[in-house]
């Protein structure tokens, strides 16, 4: 289960400090977070590394414009959505990503061997489908 989670908004998600979701492979169940408007969140920051866990905001123009501490995962971050609800959505966004790119290596495998078991070779191969093809969450 995901312990950590750092969303910079329309650019990433990090979970637990290792895993990077770009913002265009979030896919379509992550909760909204405001952008672009008055009050629009920023950053997420929960995690153990040394500093404050908090909520960023800037204005519709990107100036900052405060912070908003965190300190524990039923914190609501925007309307009723938690840390614990991002957190949750990150495992199994992570999840989904790790399965749509196994599932496409496993598919592209097996088109390969099909295709060289009827007199094909490797270097006439072609295989047009990605990661994305399996996302079971696209946007």
């Amino acid at each position: 289960m995901a312990t950590q989670i750092v969303i910079s908004n329309e650019d990433y998600v990090k979970i637990d400090d290792g895993y990077r979701i770009p913002w265009n492979q979030r896919g379509n169940a992550m909760p909204e977070l405001p952008h672009n408007i008055p009050e629009s969140i920023h950053y997420v920051v929960w995690n153990t590394l040394q500093g404050s866990n908090e909520i960023q905001k800037c204005d519709g123009e990107g100036t900052m414009i405060g912070n908003t501490p965190l300190t524990s995962v039923e914190d609501v971050v925007y309307e009723t959505t938690t840390v614990q609800d991002l957190l949750d959505w990150g495992q199994t966004r992570k999840a989904q990503l790790e399965t749509a790119n196994a599932d496409n290596d496993e598919a592209a495998e097996a088109a390969l061997q099909a295709h060289i078991d009827g007199g094909g070779t490797e270097d006439d191969f072609v295989w047009n489908k990605t990661w994305a093809d399996y996302d079971p969450a696209p946007l």
